[in-house]
């Protein structure tokens, strides 16, 4: 059996501290993308204001679909409004 290198896959690959990964598949928000790999990432209003999603972004790009309405620290991203644009790491509070 042959397998096909399939870029579109590749580039959208989510490493999270080093110790899982997976593809991206197109879920609505990385949050949903989390939550569907059963890794426990926390999270309430769901819309940008409540800051409990917040993941620290160690490498790579991630557009936002909307705006954080609460202060993020420097590489902070919220789960709940971002989707990857390319390859990330991530890292999940404590």
């Amino acid at each position: 059996m042959t397998s096909t290198f399939d870029p579109a896959a590749a580039k959208l690959r989510v490493w999270v501290q080093g110790r899982h990964e997976f593809h991206y598949s197109g879920a609505p928000t990385l949050l949903d993308a989390l939550e569907q790999q059963q890794l426990p990432v926390r999270y309430n209003c769901r819309g940008g204001y409540c800051g409990c999603c917040r993941v620290r972004l160690q490498q790579g790009q991630v557009r936002w679909l909307q705006e954080s309405l609460v202060e993020l620290a420097e590489n902070e991203i919220l789960s709940c409004c971002c989707v990857p644009l390319g390859p990330i790491k991530i890292e999940l509070p404590e």
